[in-house]
């Protein structure tokens, strides 16, 4: 693990945390917890992506388009018929620094998921939490990040945009279980 990488996973650990206690509350055996969990992370995601377009995540990695998810969410939640308010996306263009803390988070929950998508009835539209990433992909960006945020600064930009990143995941969670409790 490089220093980057440590130091995002320990600055970001309890805000991760609140996170996966948050998301496992929801029932992936029941269709309207499925639903809401896909809607509130299609609320926390696309206006992440929408950001990292606006800030140009291409200068951060290359394969940014490679890695949205936006469109793959969108199939699951037409499959099911869930319907979302349209999302207002910050007008402020982030950093360099920033994106990289938000595709850190993005490209965490990729991993997880994968096995989420396990409690998934087989019938049931998986394609955001079964979207495929080649195995390179998470070790390449980690690589980048420790270039790019090599300076404490830089560093520190990432850490705040990972937890804010976070926090988006946290409030949409949180509405949209109360939704189904």
């Amino acid at each position: 693990m490089n220093l980057t990488h440590r130091r995002l996973r320990e600055a970001t650990g309890a805000a991760h945390a609140r996170v996966d206690t948050l998301f496992s509350r929801f029932d992936l055996a029941r269709r309207d917890d499925y639903a809401a969990l896909l809607a509130a992370h299609a609320e926390a995601l696309l206006p992440i992506e929408a950001l990292l377009d606006q800030g140009g995540a291409g200068a951060v990695t290359a394969d940014w388009p490679q890695r949205r998810r936006g469109s793959v969410i969108q199939v699951d939640l037409d499959a099911l018929g869930v319907v979302l308010d349209s999302a207002d996306v910050e007008d402020a263009v982030p950093s360099d620094a920033a994106m990289a803390g938000m595709l850190y988070v993005l490209e965490g929950s990729r991993l997880g998921g994968r096995f989420l998508a396990r409690s998934v009835p087989e019938n049931w539209p998986r394609a955001y939490l079964g979207s495929h990433q080649p195995a390179h992909m998470w070790p390449e960006l980690l690589a980048k990040l420790d270039v790019l945020l090599y300076e404490p600064e830089t560093l520190e930009a990432a850490v705040t945009a990972a937890n804010q990143t976070f926090g988006r995941f946290e409030a949409a969670g949180t509405k949209w279980l109360a939704k189904v409790s």
